[in-house]
C-alpha cells in the first residue's frame, strides 16, 4: 500500500491490496460476497461496481473507499470505530455509548 497510486485504476489498486494481503481472488470474492469472475473483471477494469460492492471490498481489504477510488490514503476512523462497535452485543451498546461520551468529556476537560 505504500506504492504511489497515481495512474492506477481502482481495479489495479484492489488487485494490489489483495496480493499484499495474500488473498487469492477466490478468497477475496468470498469475503466480499461477489463471484471470482466479477472480481477479475473489476481488477482488469472491464467492469465497474456498486457502492455496496465497494464497501464490501473495503471491509474485506481493511482500507478506505478513498484509497480504492482515488489512491489517497486517508485514515478512516469512522470505519475502524464502526468495526469495533459492531463486535458488541446489541444489549451492551448503551454502555459503550456512555463510555465514549465519558471519554470525550475527559479528553476535552468538560
Amino acid at each position: 500500500m505504500d506504492k504511489i497510486a497515481k495512474g492506477k485504476t481502482s481495479g489495479s489498486r484492489i488487485m494490489n491490496l489483495r496480493k499484499d494481503k495474500r488473498y487469492s481472488r477466490e478468497q477475496l470474492a468470498e469475503l466480499s460476497g461477489i463471484s471470482p469472475s466479477f472480481l477479475y473483471e473489476i481488477e482488469i477494469g472491464k467492469k465497474g461496481f456498486s457502492a455496496n460492492t465497494l464497501m464490501s471490498l473495503c471491509s474485506a481489504l481493511e482500507v478506505s473507499s478513498d484509497y480504492i477510488l482515488y489512491g489517497k490514503m486517508k485514515h478512516d476512523y469512522n470505519f475502524e470505530i464502526a468495526q469495533i462497535v459492531g463486535k458488541f452485543d446489541p444489549a451492551r451498546l448503551k454502555k459503550v455509548e456512555k463510555l465514549l461520551e465519558i471519554t470525550y468529556e475527559l479528553i476535552h476537560g468538560l
